[in-house]
């Protein structure tokens, strides 16, 4: 399909979109472009229509949505990766862990993590996210110190369920806040930079723990991995403050010390332009209505189980069984030298993440199955080099250990479809967004017991079939989504082909 062809389908499938309501664009509304659906160019920021003001406001809403999300997200990783770096780092022994110890403290904190996502998700359609976000941060943060002073597994396990607990709603969160106020034009690109921060923050994890390793073991009289949970948790909370004063929150919820109220007029005008509604009026929406609504059209119940295959595809990267596999060749590499080696996998993830995110805004429509297909085939090919793992050279573990990341760089164009698929109804944008990566994690929980028990490190044969498998499978069911999602365009085209002829 050429680059003309594209502009048209998307510039069809968004304005198809737009519904009949209070949110329609009117005459009073301040001057947007109309035209972003055509003139895209794959290198420039702003789209060639954009005027003066709306440039100026998409460029504040950038500095004060990427700046927090970004160095939140920086954070999160940190968090959430330290516990594997701290248990190759002397954690393991201190707390004299046994058996399948490791991994069902990672499964704790799952359950933490996906009992959060929904409501807290919600609680953002009704109150400031600027100030429910850095809340949840404060608590993760808090926890993540608090593993520093662990003297048993239960106690650690405690403290990794809070970080769980704290960090649940950040993703869908952020991600809905970006569906509040960007095109689908830019939303991408925006949600890739937003997720290179999380590669970041686990490259950052291996090259911090590698230096706390050699500079504070036994400091103070405390362990390495003791240093590493303390100073990987107060690193959070000079960023959760920052959020309260610059992030944006949502045009309902905004941050008023940041917009004058004729951006805020832009901003509404832009989600009307594009058919997006505004939160409406009620209850946090948990009625019983709110969740029929939500559960009352295909994209709960294909969005959902196509995000419990994909996330099942690219479970060992989650698990850090690739960190545990270069662990296990501690005769070549030191420790120092081990958390060094976990930035491998980030680094390549960045560079997928970014040509994904501009791809997907670039060309729109027809660039999302290509994308997907290229994501789960190196993923496939990587996995291979494990589920072989008695016959694979070492040279081919290692490929498949640079490219683990690969199916996850796809993540940030999966959540922009959603929030695109769900643009005519906020909570309900907000509920199958966070209930995409609630389900999945729940799964998460249970799944790693059973397919990665730590006695079988680092070979995992059961875990590396099962992602090997979800390969295909994810992929399908990305056909599926793309197939219902142009065809409830069409429907839609056709009633308001009806309503006009009528």
């Amino acid at each position: 399909m050429s680059v003309e062809k594209t502009i048209e389908a998307s510039a069809s499938e968004v304005a198809s979109s737009i519904p009949d309501g209070p949110d329609t664009v009117n005459t009073n509304s301040p001057p947007v472009n109309m035209s972003w659906t055509s003139k895209s160019s794959y290198w420039h920021w702003f789209h060639p229509d954009d005027g003066s003001d709306e440039r100026r406001l998409v460029r504040k809403l950038d500095l004060s949505i990427l700046a927090f999300a970004c160095a939140g997200f920086w954070a999160l990783y940190i968090d959430r990766s330290v516990y594997t770096n701290a248990y190759v780092s002397g954690l393991k022994e201190d707390l004299a862990f046994n058996g399948n110890q490791y991994v069902q403290i990672n499964s704790i904190f799952t359950v933490g993590y996906a009992i959060s996502i929904i409501p807290l998700t919600l609680v953002n359609t009704r109150a400031p996210p600027q100030i429910v976000i850095p809340v949840c941060m404060a608590v993760w943060g808090l926890a993540t110190s608090l593993g520093s002073r662990a003297q048993s597994f239960g106690e650690l396990a405690g403290y990794r369920f809070l970080v769980g607990l704290g960090e649940g709603a950040f993703f869908p969160s952020i991600n809905y806040v970006f569906g509040s106020w960007y095109r689908p034009d830019e939303i991408a690109r925006r949600s890739g930079l937003f997720y290179v921060a999380g590669s970041i923050g686990t490259i950052s994890t291996g090259f911090i723990t590698a230096r706390i390793y050699s500079d504070l073991d036994g400091a103070l009289g405390r362990a390495a991995w003791r240093w590493m949970f303390l100073i990987g948790g107060v690193i959070t909370f000079p960023i959760a403050l920052f959020g309260v004063l610059t992030f944006p929150g949502t045009p309902q919820h905004p941050n008023k010390r940041l917009f004058t109220e004729g951006e805020l007029e832009l901003g509404r005008a832009r989600l009307a332009a594009m058919g997006r509604r505004s939160t409406q009026k009620g209850t946090l929406g948990f009625s019983l209505s709110s969740v029929k609504r939500f559960v009352g059209r295909w994209h709960f119940w294909v969005l959902v189980p196509w995000s419990i295959a994909f996330q099942q595809g690219y479970l060992s990267m989650a698990q850090g069984t690739y960190t545990l596999w270069i662990k296990s060749n501690s005769n070549i590499y030191s420790t120092a030298k081990i958390n060094n080696l976990t930035a491998v996998a980030p680094c390549v993830g960045i560079v997928a993440i970014t040509l994904f995110a501009w791809a997907a805004d670039r060309f729109g429509a027809s660039a999302r199955l290509p994308l997907f297909g290229i994501a789960h085939f190196t993923a496939f090919l990587g996995l291979l080099a494990f589920v072989l793992y008695n016959k694979s050279p070492f040279a081919y573990k290692w490929f498949g250990v640079a490219v683990s990341n690969v199916e996850n760089a796809i993540v940030p164009v999966m959540y922009s479809w959603a929030n695109l698929i769900c643009t005519d109804d906020a909570e309900e944008r907000a509920f199958i967004l966070s209930a995409m990566l609630a389900f999945a994690m729940a799964f998460n929980s249970w799944v790693p017991i059973l397919s990665m028990p730590t006695v079988q490190s680092p070979k995992y044969f059961k875990g590396y079939l099962v992602c090997l498998l979800m390969q295909p499978v994810a992929l399908g069911l990305a056909f599926l989504v793309n197939y219902l999602h142009k065809r409830e365009v069409a429907q839609r085209e056709k009633r308001k082909l009806e309503q006009e002829q009528s």
